[in-house]
């Protein structure tokens, strides 16, 4: 009787280990079932990195990672930069007996998968490692951050930008298309037949057939905005394939080309301007006053004597008549080729305005083909002293007898220089 009340206790002690061992089976078992459903890799590692224990999860069974009692060292899996900062939160974490986590790649052949683990402290020298595949959330974090940087381009470049259906419906565009087209933010629905020129309607329709059969477009287009102004854009245009459920669209590009044609206009202008100062300093130098004696002045001609130089030469010579009050002036033609009835006319003309000014035109340098032009032409140079060269015309100029009495009514009388006869 003594011993039953022993035997009792241990009955009891037995069934409740044996209820213990079953309630440890089963928390075993729904461990094992949760990580078979999980997508982590769970595993237990020591302060120094080494993998004790791992537990056979989705992601073991992918054959990224080996589940079973040991399992490689971290830096065995963690890309090298990496594996001093994996063991440095472990000991954090066991350090400050809190959990601790970071992000972390893992090498997989040519392969990269991006981690993020959680460490909770174990026992003294181990930590539970949880780590989830944030993979596919890294590349979707960056293809969002690259969005949003190429909506920022866009929404700040100079150039218009819009997209458009395949009908040619407006449905994106940016500040600097909004302000282009004139129509602000009323540009979103408005077709882009709406934008352009009536004039390039037929154009752009086919534009944007061939942008949709051979892919994009380069050119120039005028749009049309809402104040009757219109704008010159050089403009690209490329088909949008329909992907992921989006339907097909066309984007635009559009640069204002209205600064280059000002640019051209003004270097144009500046251009015009230049040749016309080359002109005129050409011109000067082709008709020279030179200065021989006192009273006496030669001009030299060279090339062809036109009606526009033939003027200048006249102009020139008689403002120095009056200015210098020159009383006798040779014009020499040495230099003028092909004499004919225009040139010819323009030299007798040159001859009486001096004369009206009270001065005495020498001309010198004929040829004996000028001379020939001159008689068949039948022209009177009566009035007008010729010589061969101009050496002998200046040492007629200087010659008292070159300077003769000349009737009063060959001078101007409202002249200085007509009133002043030769001594």
């Amino acid at each position: 009787m003594s011993d039953e009340p022993g035997s009792n206790a241990i009955q009891r002690e037995n069934a409740a280990l044996r209820q213990r061992v079953a309630e440890l089976e089963g928390a075993e078992a729904k461990l094992e079932a949760l990580c078979s459903v999980s997508r982590a890799f769970i595993a237990l590692i020591d302060r120094d990195g080494l993998v004790q224990e791992t537990f056979a999860t989705l992601l073991s069974r992918s054959g990224r990672v080996e589940s079973g009692r040991r399992a490689p060292p971290m830096a065995a899996m963690v890309r090298e930069d990496h594996v001093e900062r994996c063991i440095a939160t472990i000991r954090e974490s066991l350090a400050t007996r809190t959990i601790a986590s970071l992000e972390y790649p893992i090498r997989f052949g040519q392969e990269e998968v991006w981690c993020q683990a959680s460490c909770k402290p174990f026992t003294d020298d181990t930590v539970l490692w949880v780590a989830h595949d944030i993979t596919a959330q890294r590349r979707l974090a960056y293809a969002q951050a690259e969005l949003r940087n190429f909506q920022a381009l866009v929404n700040s470049a100079p150039d218009g930008v819009c997209i458009a259906s395949r009908e040619g419906a407006v449905f994106h565009a940016n500040q600097a298309f909004r302000a282009m087209a004139g129509h602000g933010d009323d540009t979103l629905g408005k077709s882009l037949f709406d934008l352009y020129r009536a004039e390039e309607h037929d154009q752009l329709a086919a534009i944007v057939q061939r942008c949709f059969e051979s892919g994009s477009w380069q050119g120039t287009l005028t749009l049309a905005q809402r104040d009757g102004r219109t704008l010159p854009c050089q403009v690209s245009m490329v088909a949008l394939a329909a992907e992921a459920g989006r339907p097909p669209a066309l984007a635009t590009i559009a640069r204002d080309l209205t600064p280059l044609y000002d640019a051209e206009r003004e270097r144009l202008a500046l251009q015009e301007q230049v040749i016309q100062a080359q002109q005129d300093a050409l011109r000067e130098l082709s008709t020279p006053l030179v200065p021989l004696a006192e009273g006496i002045v030669a001009m030299p001609l060279i090339g062809t004597l036109d009606r526009p130089r033939a003027q200048q030469a006249m102009e020139k010579l008689l403002d120095g008549i009056v200015q210098h009050q020159f009383h006798t002036a040779i014009l020499d033609v040495t230099g003028v080729k092909d004499v004919d009835a225009e040139s010819a006319d323009a030299l007798l003309r040159i001859a009486r305005a001096a004369r009206l000014l009270g001065a005495q035109l020498v001309l010198t340098g004929i040829s004996p083909g000028t001379a020939q032009t001159l008689v068949d032409l039948g022209l009177d140079l009566s009035g007008i002293t010729t010589r061969s060269t101009l050496q002998a015309g200046i040492a007629h100029a200087l010659a008292p007898r070159a300077r003769t009495p000349r009737p009063l009514q060959d001078a101007a009388p409202a002249s200085p220089a007509a009133r002043r006869l030769p001594a």
